[in-house]
């Protein structure tokens, strides 16, 4: 009987060792999006300076259209694919969004729907299986389309008032997890070794 207890005792320990190695090495990677040779639809939004912002950009001709009212975005796009774990979003007026991963030919994907940003940074965790080369995010609605549209039927009663505003964008940054370094895992294990020996004698 002591002798499972013991064994239990150690494979729970094994195991309680074993989630917290792979957390660990669950770190942050670099912005992706200030790496060499990254590029957006507009530079300012992935600059590293976060007093500086850019807009988001509708299709040429669409906000003259009737209809439903066109949608603006945002894209960044890396040399080379990654897989994105968090999206980092600084901007004072967007409300309301979509974001999307491309797996590849413009075949985009969505990753995450934002309803209502509550805060300033948005802060979100993504679930992305694949690796992508661009992120785009699509704009919905902003704290500025009601204005916005007041504006437009000042200026012209039949105007349609089904309009937009750009989103501003101070900062877009891009993150995957980073792997422990050999060095490291090499630490950890001799360490989850020496806390063992006890146990095994």
């Amino acid at each position: 009987m002591d002798r499972c207890l013991g064994l239990l005792s150690i494979s729970v320990y094994f195991l309680f060792v074993l989630g917290c190695g792979i957390v660990a090495k669950q770190e942050w990677s670099e912005n992706y999006a200030l790496m060499e040779g990254v590029s957006a639809t507009n530079a300012r939004m992935i600059d590293g300076n976060i007093r500086t912002f850019g807009e988001t950009e509708f299709r040429e001709g669409s906000q003259d259209t009737f209809g439903p009212a066109p949608t603006s975005q945002a894209i960044v796009m890396f040399r080379e694919r990654k897989v994105i774990r968090r999206v980092v979003i600084h901007s004072d007026n967007l409300k309301k969004f979509n974001v999307y991963a491309d797996k590849g030919s413009e075949n985009w994907q969505i990753i995450k729907e934002v309803s209502n940003v509550a805060s300033n940074p948005i802060d979100l965790s993504v679930n992305v299986s694949f690796p992508t080369d661009k992120v785009r995010i699509r704009v919905l609605g902003t704290t500025d389309d009601a204005a916005l549209r007041r504006g437009q039927r000042r200026r012209n009663f039949w105007a349609s008032g089904n309009r937009r505003a750009p989103a501003k964008i101070y900062e877009i940054e891009l993150y995957g997890y980073q792997s422990a370094t050999p060095a490291r895992a090499a630490k950890l294990e001799d360490q989850q070794e020496a806390e063992l020996d006890p146990l095994l004698e």
